[in-house]
């Protein structure tokens, strides 16, 4: 590589003398010409979609020590009730039945989609107002009593008539951090039981995320199962009382549980026995099982199920990280309202016994990231319909972590994928079935009064959604957010994606289902979480003059494929470092202010000296990523090339070695070759 010195004098000589870059953002040349790099750039983003270890990680078993570590500090728990300190209650607050109105315009919600394509999270339970104690009035009134230990007791009961279960919420408006709350269906003597601190936290999380409102402000008790709950609140003695202020406006009145763990009367929740077989039928067990929970959370003021999978991560310890839809849980108020049942399923095939190692965890979890279901058009096809939560209480001992691989999967081949996930919040079902398409969901519609989805299925691997057509089974509503996988019989299950819907029913088995793809979801969002420290660079290439404009800023690689239809997207390219750290350093990122081109310099005196001399025509945009000097390799870096493009001014960038070896021996007369520019890390 040439000296600083030499350098910079053919760097500023031939931008002053040439800035005529026409692309928007364009910050490199094609080596071929025009039409045929497309072509190439193709051939080389598809030949870079295998696995590799940077952006992979096999499935991992929860250990009974961690699980038992994390367990004491698990925000909800199991106590018995004190009946000898329980006192009557200070307000009873019996509703009744519900009005036959709302049970059927659930039952209408959740009815079959006559073979149309639609979203499978399905409604269990709807919201009851509560008059009196929707009142700071009665409730500040109401008495408390203090037990032998000194504790302060205050006690409220609640009925509906005809639920199996109900969760009531709890509108806080001030809670002292040691306060002690505990739920409990009435004649049971175990209750759930946490802390005004957890309830705060909780709260604080869904008003930073949500706003200010009293959905955010709202805690969703532990679901207490049949028609009567208590909740009792807990004061430290010498806390005054007037320093819990709350209401109960609302509970939530379910007609199933999700699930009925606790029952002695246990129902398969699948509609279609037969077609969709027993999980437990399978012989041997599929470790993936324990991978997968059953959901029961409240958004919108209705109460749902969906299912879930436990995750892995590449960092230093697993974190509890739950993959589910974003059309099931989109934002924080109903992430902490959520509860997941752990190896939910029969204690034998076909069997309504449920399995005695069924453990519930009430506690929450943090959204971390969401992508909308919808691609809008298909120029923008992001809808991969994507959520992953963080649990806030550590999954029981032997679940399972799903492992991942970034890479795209065959479509059209022979392999079968597992699909495994809890219809109506029933026992764990299994669906096999093969990868035939792609998918994108663009729009919605209504016919007979219910809402329906225009899907989009097509040949474009850039579709955001696998199309697949089981072989055996189908899905059902409460399988919405499930987990696709491949290797789903094996010791190493790895996820591909999450089931957004459909149209495959008992009376449709061969239509299709679409899920949202685990590669797209990873590059866009899912890799800050799952590989920390690592981010994607993504290319664009303009056919018109062979130029490239590349972006680590996911909004604005969507923007552009929104709005720029003169760039066409060719995907990751490389990654980076979002942040400094050990040994990298910072890439700046300038901008012609006229001609919209950008070039990016790892060089502190390159950066300095376009900043002294050429000012009036670049502006320094600041610190795009971070990456390595090109004289300080790390383990799995590779070589970023730079080239110069003496007539126009502008730079190649590329970690391709066919490709630079290619403009070395083919465009010589154009291109200035100048070495390696700094280390970045395979993008697969």
């Amino acid at each position: 590589m040439r000296s600083t010195r030499t350098f910079q004098r053919h760097w500023l000589a031939a931008l002053l003398a040439s800035l005529v870059l026409a692309a928007c953002g364009g910050s490199g040349e094609s080596p071929g010409s025009s039409d045929e790099s497309v072509s190439r750039g193709s051939e080389v983003a598809a030949s870079q979609q295998r696995a590799s270890s940077i952006n992979s990680t096999d499935a991992v078993v929860q250990s009974p020590a961690s699980s038992e570590t994390g367990a004491q500090a698990n925000p909800v728990h199991k106590v018995s009730v004190d009946r000898r300190a329980a006192p009557s209650p200070a307000i009873s607050v019996d509703l009744g039945p519900p009005e036959a109105s709302a049970i059927e315009k659930m039952e209408r919600h959740n009815r079959k989609g006559n073979g149309l394509e639609r979203a499978k999270r399905v409604q269990i339970g709807f919201g009851r107002d509560m008059a009196t104690t929707s009142s700071r009035k009665n409730l500040q009134q109401m008495a408390w009593n203090t037990t032998a230990s000194g504790v302060q007791r205050a006690s409220l009961r609640f009925s509906s008539t005809g639920a199996a279960g109900l969760r009531l919420g709890v509108l806080v408006q001030a809670l002292p951090d040691d306060a002690v709350l505990r739920v409990y269906a009435e004649g049971s003597t175990d209750a759930r039981e946490t802390t005004g601190a957890h309830i705060n936290s909780s709260i604080a999380a869904n008003v930073q995320a949500d706003g200010n409102s009293d959905a955010a402000r709202t805690y969703w008790t532990p679901t207490t199962e049949g028609e009567a709950t208590v909740l009792e609140i807990d004061l430290p003695a010498g806390r005054p009382t007037a320093s819990t202020v709350f209401t109960v406006p609302k509970l939530m009145h379910q007609t199933v549980l999700a699930p009925k763990a606790s029952l002695g009367q246990i129902e398969q929740k699948s509609e279609c026995p037969g077609v969709t077989p027993d999980v437990v039928c399978t012989d041997p067990l599929p470790p993936v099982t324990n991978a997968v929970g059953s959901m029961d959370f409240v958004d919108g003021g209705l109460s749902w199920v969906c299912t879930g999978t436990l995750i892995a991560n590449r960092g230093a310890t697993q974190q509890g990280y739950f993959l589910t839809a974003n059309h099931c849980i989109n934002n924080q108020s109903a992430a902490s309202s959520l509860h997941v049942f752990w190896f939910y399923r029969s204690s034998a095939c076909d069997s309504t016994t449920v399995n005695p190692g069924t453990v519930p965890s009430f506690s929450g979890a943090d959204l971390r990231y969401n992508k909308t279901e919808f691609s809008g058009s298909l120029r923008t096809p992001v809808g991969t319909d994507t959520s992953l939560l963080d649990l806030r209480d550590t999954p029981p001992a032997g679940t399972i972590y799903a492992g991942w691989s970034f890479q795209r999967e065959v479509v059209g081949g022979s392999a079968n994928y597992v699909g495994v996930h809890s219809p109506g919040g029933g026992f764990l079902r299994r669906s096999d079935g093969r990868l035939i398409g792609y998918g994108s969901v663009l729009n919605t519609y209504v016919f007979d009064g219910d809402e329906y989805f225009n899907v989009d299925t097509s040949p474009n691997p850039q579709s955001p959604m696998y199309q697949v057509r089981w072989t055996t089974g189908i899905t059902e509503g409460g399988s919405s957010g499930s987990g696709l996988f491949a290797g789903g019989t094996t010791s190493t299950p790895r996820i591909v994606g999450q089931l957004w819907g459909g149209a495959s029913s008992c009376s449709n088995t061969t239509a299709s289902d679409y899920f949202g793809r685990f590669d797209l979801a990873y590059e866009s969002g899912l890799v800050n979480w799952l590989n920390p420290g690592y981010k994607f660079v993504f290319r664009f290439y303009r056919p018109s003059n062979g130029t490239h404009f590349f972006s680590a800023h996911v909004p604005e690689r969507d923007a552009v494929r929104a709005s720029n239809s003169a760039l066409s997207y060719e995907g990751p390219v490389f990654m980076v470092a979002p942040a400094p750290g050990n040994g990298l350093s910072p890439v700046y990122r300038f901008v012609n202010r006229q001609t919209g081109a950008h070039f990016y310099t790892i060089n502190e005196s390159e950066r300095a000296s376009v900043a002294a001399n050429l000012s009036h025509v670049f502006t320094n945009e600041g610190i795009a990523w971070y990456a390595r000097q090109a004289n300080s390799p790390a383990s799995g870096t590779v070589e970023v090339y730079r080239f110069f493009r003496r007539s126009a001014g502008t730079h190649l960038y590329t970690v391709s070695v066919a490709e630079r070896d290619n403009i070395i021996a083919t465009r010589a007369a154009e291109y200035t070759y100048e070495g390696v520019a700094y280390l970045a890390w395979a993008a697969n």
